[in-house]
Parts: structure tokens; C-alpha cells; sequence
């Protein structure tokens, strides 16, 4: 497997990997090509931004991204979206890919990595097994406008 920088001209490529993942259980969204074009977009061209790709003879199998924080105390690299294609699900590709991202950013002087992901058995074995905990003192709120 290789690894490289996600570039905005990877968006096409990307859109079908995200949809196809985002659109399965346990999330089951419903993303379309304008709405999760716009959403990696948007991640692409902000600031800190931060991704990678896998891939294997110009086939893409996997894509982690997110952005920087600076923090008083250091920087904080924040995960917004991480998926590999729903056929190679359960056999290790995940953990490559998070493994390489982890040595890029730590590379990079990270030096803490936080993101929101969905409260299912699936999603939060898979970063337990990474080394990721739960934040007691932190709780995610919202509200529909």
C-alpha cells in the first residue's frame, strides 16, 4: 500500500470513496455528490489542513484528513473523516492507514489527536484498540435550528 498527501484535485476520487462509506452502517447518511464534494472541499482548503490517501496502482483505498489546532500547550491535530472502501472492511486496512497518519503527524509535532465519531460498538473498539479514550471531562452538544 502507498501513502499520499490528498491534494483538492483528489476530490472526485474521494467523494465516491466517502458517499459509499458514510451512506453504510453504523452511519447510514445521506450524502450526494454536491454535499460530500462541498464537505471535503471545504476540509481541503482550510487552514492546518492535513490528509492522506491509500492506494495501490492508482486505485484509492482508504482516506484519512482533518486540520490542526494550536492549543496554549501544543498543537492538536483534529480527525474529521477516515474511511476505507466497505470491501475491505475488518482486514487490518484501517489500522494502516491510521498507523502511517499517526507517524506523519507526530512527525509533524503533533502532540495530541482528537475526533467525533459515532457512539457504536464498531467505531469505538476500532480507536480503543488505537490508544484513543474517552473524555470524561468533555461532552458533545448541539441543537437543531
Amino acid at each position: 500500500m502507498n501513502y499520499r498527501e490528498i491534494h483538492i484535485e483528489d476530490i472526485k476520487e474521494l467523494v465516491e470513496i466517502y458517499i459509499e462509506a458514510f451512506n453504510a452502517p453504523p452511519w447510514n447518511d445521506k450524502w450526494t455528490i454536491e454535499t460530500a464534494s462541498k464537505r471535503l472541499s471545504q476540509m481541503i482548503k482550510s487552514e492546518g489542513f492535513y490528509g492522506i490517501i491509500a492506494e495501490e496502482s492508482n486505485i484509492i483505498y482508504g482516506l484519512i484528513l482533518g486540520h490542526e489546532e494550536q492549543f496554549y500547550d501544543g498543537v492538536l491535530f483534529n480527525i474529521k473523516e477516515f474511511c476505507v472502501i466497505s470491501k475491505l472492511k475488518g482486514q487490518g486496512l484501517g489500522s494502516k492507514i491510521f498507523n502511517e497518519f499517526e507517524k506523519r503527524l507526530y512527525n509533524k509535532g503533533i502532540n495530541e489527536i482528537i475526533l467525533f465519531t459515532c457512539k457504536s460498538n464498531e467505531t469505538l473498539e476500532f480507536y480503543k484498540k488505537r490508544g484513543l479514550k474517552e473524555y470524561k471531562n468533555l461532552v458533545i452538544m448541539g441543537k437543531n435550528l
